[in-house]
């Protein structure tokens, strides 16, 4: 599945981001699965994608670093979801793969988790502020022609022509925080660009302005994009561009997420700057190194919250697992 090569759950500043409860998901029947066993529920969903693939039917795995957070089959008109760790927004049938009463020691690790989830989205909100103030100090230093002219040459390169009609925008994550570090998943860059430009931008200010300039061309155009969001700065919108039917992308390259394509064309935004004063230029490096701390930070909260998962899998009994599988794939598949 082509729609499978993206993350659709990222942990960001405002928490947990999914993409798999939006509207632009919904089914005819719609489902959430409780339980605080991840192998159980990752299980249920390997179970689900078999049945989809032995069925021929579509279907897209929402996608969180490793494991998945729900299915979306508009063949078979559902969406299924876990709902343990994130508020929801609709009604739908809930499906509780929790078989036992929660003892003190499940509640106690709950609780821990939910506070290691906090610290992680508390150090996400100072990093956000670092670098939302570095492309503030940037701005300042941008030669706007230069992006306009470099941005409009770029769309022309594409070979993009109008098309009489708007295209739609999906929005979805190439990169995610993990307690390893920054994840980044190429495999959507592999699939639908033939043509790739890179733009090595530290804070990414000159990119995201010629990022957003080729996706309004493009939309305008009448070609469907796929904006890849930051989890750092979702509302900010597009970081990475695809535009599929052109077989074309723009990827930025930053510190946590180096570009590593076999064919690209490489730009540097230092081309779009006016040169800096020295105290600038102190203040900025000071900055990026205060950010490169706070990323660690995370990354280190995101360990201890993967430790008290692992905890609630050994405190957690799990009885009758098979039966409960069986009853949800039942359910979903009844005739």
């Amino acid at each position: 599945m082509i729609s499978n090569c993206f993350y659709y759950g990222v942990y960001s500043p405002k928490g947990f981001y999914s993409l798999a409860s939006r509207p632009n998901f919904s089914a005819p029947k719609e489902y959430i699965v409780k339980g605080y066993s991840l192998s159980t529920k990752q299980k249920l969903f390997d179970c689900i994608k078999n049945e989809l693939d032995k069925r021929g039917q579509s279907y897209i795995d929402f996608r969180a670093d490793e494991r998945s957070i729900g299915i979306y089959s508009s063949d078979a008109g559902f969406r299924i979801i876990d709902g343990t760790y994130e508020t929801l927004t609709y009604s739908a049938e809930l499906f509780d793969l929790n078989n036992d009463e929660e003892t003190e020691k499940v509640k106690e690790c709950i609780l821990h988790r939910e506070e290691a989830v906090k610290r992680a989205q508390r150090f996400l909100c100072a990093c956000r502020c670092i670098i939302n103030d570095m492309e503030r100090i940037e701005t300042a230093d941008m030669d706007f022609g230069k992006i306009n002219r470099y941005s409009s040459r770029l769309w022309t390169s594409t070979g993009g022509k109008l098309k009489g009609s708007i295209g739609t925008e999906h929005k979805r994550f190439v990169t995610c925080f993990t307690p390893d570090g920054v994840e980044l998943n190429m495999e959507a860059f592999d699939i639908y660009c033939d043509n790739i430009t890179v733009i090595c931008d530290r804070t990414g200010a000159c990119a995201r302005r010629i990022v957003d300039r080729v996706r309004r061309y493009a939309l305008s155009a009448g070609y469907d994009v796929i904006s890849c969001l930051c989890p750092l700065n979702i509302e900010k919108g597009a970081e990475h561009l695809i535009i599929p039917e052109l077989g074309y992308g723009i990827f930025v390259c930053k510190h946590f997420h180096k570009a590593d394509f076999e064919k690209c064309r490489k730009v540097s935004s230092k081309r779009f700057m006016i040169e800096s004063e020295a105290e600038t230029k102190r203040r900025m490096d000071f900055s990026f190194k205060a950010y490169k701390r706070l990323m660690q930070e995370v990354f280190s909260s995101l360990e201890t919250v993967s430790l008290y998962d692992k905890a609630l899998e050994n405190h957690i009994v799990r009885n009758f697992q098979e039966e409960s599988i069986g009853n949800v794939l039942q359910k979903l598949f009844a005739r």
